[in-house]
């Protein structure tokens, strides 16, 4: 029987399974001396191996799997020791056993829940077509559970933002309907700054409205209007 030498697919998982279920079993069993954590060590490995198929070349694949068969198997004997004084008969793998593993393990991988986790966990130093690209990668690796997990941190934070801004204020208006903002005049507002300028523009008291009935007055517009009003000065020694 010729190593297998090809890379490990859902395809050709149950030929590979085939070419080294009964080699694997008889190793097995000869560790645990009984059936069913042989069969648990056996199906556990097979799944692993194929967990482990993009990372794995075809030449490496026969290597990585007795490396974790016998991994597995020590495992299972550290969990579930037997006693010294109890003896098994020997058995080899029959034809019923071989398929009922194999169902295992197309029922393992084939789950929804198998292939959600396969996803998520999928690794990102997968090839790619630009080596700068697989550079950054390397650095900053990018996971669908990363982008998962950004996207959960980002609705989190646009809850929390939109409560803090509306939840103290939903029985409180922010500003106070009741003010009534006025506009003031440009002469209202500045005139008091208006006489420390250079010029000394000064500007008249808006006189009271007065009657034009009223005998000696005079009722021409230019006289009550407001107008600046330049003060010349002789020149002093303490003004610029």
């Amino acid at each position: 029987m010729d190593m297998w030498n090809e890379p490990l697919t859902r395809e050709n998982l149950e030929s590979f399974y085939n070419s080294t279920v009964y080699m694997a079993y008889s190793s097995v069993l000869s560790i645990t001396k009984e059936t069913t954590r042989a069969e648990q060590a056996i199906v556990k490995s097979y799944i692993d191996v194929y967990q482990q198929r993009s990372i794995t070349s075809g030449n490496d694949v026969i290597y990585v799997f007795g490396d974790v068969l016998l991994k597995n198997t020590n495992e299972i004997m550290d969990r579930y020791p037997l006693p010294d004084n109890i003896n098994f008969a020997e058995r080899t793998l029959d034809e019923y056993t071989r398929n009922f593993m194999l169902e295992k393990i197309f029922s393992k991988v084939d789950s929804t829940g198998y292939k959600l986790a396969e996803f998520i966990s999928s690794d990102s130093k997968k090839s790619r077509s630009a080596k700068n690209f697989q550079k950054i990668m390397d650095l900053f690796p990018i996971t669908p559970l990363l982008i998962i997990q950004l996207i959960i941190v980002s609705i989190i934070i646009w809850i929390v933002s939109y409560a803090a801004v509306t939840v103290p204020y939903r029985n409180k208006p922010l500003t106070d309907s009741g003010n009534t903002y006025h506009s003031s005049s440009l002469l209202e507002e500045y005139v008091d700054v208006l006489p420390y300028y250079p010029l000394n523009i000064d500007f008249p008291v808006k006189p009271e409205a007065v009657n034009p009935d009223e005998e000696g007055t005079s009722t021409d517009p230019s006289e009550s209007q407001l107008a600046p009003v330049i003060v010349v000065t002789e020149a002093s020694a303490t003004r610029g």
